[in-house]
């Protein structure tokens, strides 16, 4: 199967999940936005080792931020929305500047990314920490060159009041051979904000809020 068709199921699976639970959706009315910064690092991705300066393998030199990671406090903004029991459905753009690809120095390259991901929440709705594991396609920008990516992610929010919270993720973004540079982690953190969150009182035909 080609990626650009497993791109496209994922995108129709989602939007079913999505339309399937809208009723759970208009109950609990649960979203959920943020505003940070992120890292791109296209090292450890296991691309071309002609062009990263990796042999080593996936992986390799993983938390190498000094040599390796791009970090030039441009944006990644997303909007997030509970579908169903643990599951959230998350829409991302990321833009960064690109001066490094693993080892080779390049001229700050443009970046831009649209990420759609579900979310799977691992604790309770009641916790402060929520650990989270996320799986989606997103569409990445670099420069004159763009490619579908196939997405995994972990991360974790910390509501440290009723409304405003950190959130940290990583993803690996996966894209087709003939463009392996676009391989590559982005890290984020950023300040989230959830609104809206309220549950309808059937009985008497209002909204009360948490």
């Amino acid at each position: 199967m080609k990626f650009k068709t497993l791109n496209i199921i994922i995108v129709l699976l989602i939007m079913i999940f999505a339309t399937q639970n809208s009723y759970s959706q208009d109950e609990e009315n649960k979203w959920v936005i943020g505003l940070g910064m992120n890292a791109i690092d296209f090292f450890p991705s296991n691309g071309i080792g002609q062009i990263t300066g990796n042999f080593n393998g996936f992986g390799n030199e993983l938390f190498n931020v000094e040599d390796h990671w791009n970090q030039s406090g441009h944006p990644k903004i997303n909007i997030s929305r509970h579908i169903w029991k643990n599951f959230s459905l998350d829409l991302a753009y990321t833009r960064n500047k690109i001066y490094n690809i693993g080892d080779m120095r390049v001229d700050d390259l443009s970046f831009s990314a649209f990420d759609l991901s579900v979310q799977y929440n691992i604790l309770k709705d009641t916790e402060k920490f929520k650990p989270y594991l996320s799986i989606g396609t997103g569409y990445t920008s670099i420069d004159d060159k763009s490619a579908g990516t196939f997405n995994t992610g972990l991360g974790i929010k910390y509501w440290f009041s009723d409304q405003f919270g950190v959130n940290a993720d990583a993803a690996y973004k996966y894209a087709e051979l003939d463009f392996p540079m676009v391989q590559h982690f982005q890290y984020s953190i950023s300040i989230i904000h959830r609104f809206g969150s309220g549950r309808r009182n059937k009985g008497h035909g209002t909204e009360c809020f948490e």
